[in-house]
């Protein structure tokens, strides 16, 4: 028994706005936290494992002067 087009739509309708108002029934208090400062404190280099880096640099799609090249995405300025 297939259900038509219409039928579907109406229950999957139905399905959202069930969803949409048991969401509005929770109660989600959102927190902020205060740091005095917001960056780590530089410190000396960690050893590289050389056959995990070579591995990586194969891996990548681009790779210059033995640094991966990533594309910056689209949605930032």
């Amino acid at each position: 028994m297939a259900l038509d087009q219409e039928q579907i739509k109406e229950q999957a309708k139905k399905i959202i706005d069930s969803f949409a108002s048991e969401l509005e029934k929770i109660n989600v208090e959102e927190e902020n936290v205060e740091r005095e400062e917001d960056r780590r404190q530089e410190k000396e280099p960690v050893s590289c494992d050389v056959e995990f880096r070579k591995i990586m640099l194969e891996n990548a799609p681009q790779e210059k002067n033995d640094c991966i090249v990533a594309e910056k995405g689209k949605w930032t300025k």
